[in-house]
């Protein structure tokens, strides 16, 4: 049995990519074509102050919606640029998944697909075995993560975070641990960031936990 390092984690196992890497990843790309949904009907920019929005030193033309969901929905720059001159704000949302597409197109000589949210993410997540496989897989995870953490700021879409009652945090011992939406794990610790549970290692710290409290009751 081969044991190698996650490409993505760095934990120990069989796989080039862990299972709850591989798991976090599919989660993220699922979000992807919502989360165009909201960051598109966020365009209208929120209004605030006097004078219905505007600016009384204003000398231009606003722009026709929020300046950040505008850098996220258009296109990327064509031109190469200098970190002086660099195209402001994160690489556009469609660009983003763009360029992992056509890698994976070219690399398995696919047929291409249109540049549309559900095209792509479709695309890749089909294939997501095959990328969980390369050792550029921590890069993709790296930006499709960061793509939807930079969206769900903008459309404020943040992932839940559930508490889990009655079952203590085997580090530091307080009530602490939740399961947070798409994250890849059943369990992980509020305070402690290197408690993170797959579902195998919570279902035994429940049992544990549950003959402790009976053992101490007979």
């Amino acid at each position: 049995m081969n044991i190698h390092e996650c490409f993505v984690c760095g934990d120990p196992q069989e796989a080039k990519t862990c299972d709850r890497c591989r798991s976090r990843i599919r989660g993220a790309l699922l979000q992807l074509p919502e989360q165009y949904v909201y960051l598109c009907v966020s365009r209208q920019r929120e209004q605030g102050g006097g004078s219905g929005g505007r600016s009384a030193t204003r000398l231009h033309a606003p722009l026709p919606g929020r300046d950040d969901v505008l850098n996220l929905l258009g296109p990327a720059s064509r031109q190469s640029v200098s970190d002086a001159e660099d195209q402001g704000g994160p690489t556009p949302f469609l660009e983003v998944l763009w360029s992992w597409t056509e890698a994976v197109t070219e690399e398995l000589r696919l047929t291409p697909v249109r540049k549309h949210v559900s095209s792509m993410t479709a695309r890749l997540t089909a294939h997501l075995p095959w990328i969980c496989e390369q050792p550029w897989v921590a890069d993709f995870e790296e930006e499709i993560r960061e793509l939807l953490r930079v969206v769900q700021g903008v459309t404020r879409t943040k992932p839940r975070r559930v508490p889990l009652p009655g079952v203590t945090c085997p580090s530091c011992g307080g009530l602490t641990l939740v399961r947070e939406d798409h994250s890849g794990w059943e369990a992980e610790c509020g305070l402690c960031p290197a408690v993170k549970l797959d579902q195998r290692d919570y279902e035994a710290l429940v049992r544990e936990q549950s003959k402790a409290l009976e053992d101490t009751k007979t």
